[in-house]
């Protein structure tokens, strides 16, 4: 997966939610832009405790880039986060 269009999909205002899905067939969906950090060869996938007013992180996983096979956006949720 290129880093630049993973730069573009976190950056993107106002953000839309995405899903990867990688080659082994396991899936990670990306829902809160600022839960995430992306290096040069990963991504760190943070996942947003449920079922709280403002989320923080849970728990999370590192997914490298090259595992990646695609990007699936998601429906924007209502009253999502936007930063």
């Amino acid at each position: 997966m290129d880093r630049e269009k993973l730069r573009e999909l976190l950056r993107r205002r106002p953000f839309q939610p995405f899903r990867v899905c990688l080659s082994n067939g396991q899936t990670h969906d990306v829902l809160i832009p600022n839960m995430h950090i992306l290096g040069q060869k990963y991504i760190h996938i943070g996942f947003p405790e449920p079922n709280v007013p403002e989320p923080y992180c849970d728990h999370s996983v590192i997914v490298m880039l090259a595992d990646i096979a695609r990007v699936e956006m998601l429906p924007a949720a209502a009253g999502s986060a936007t930063a």
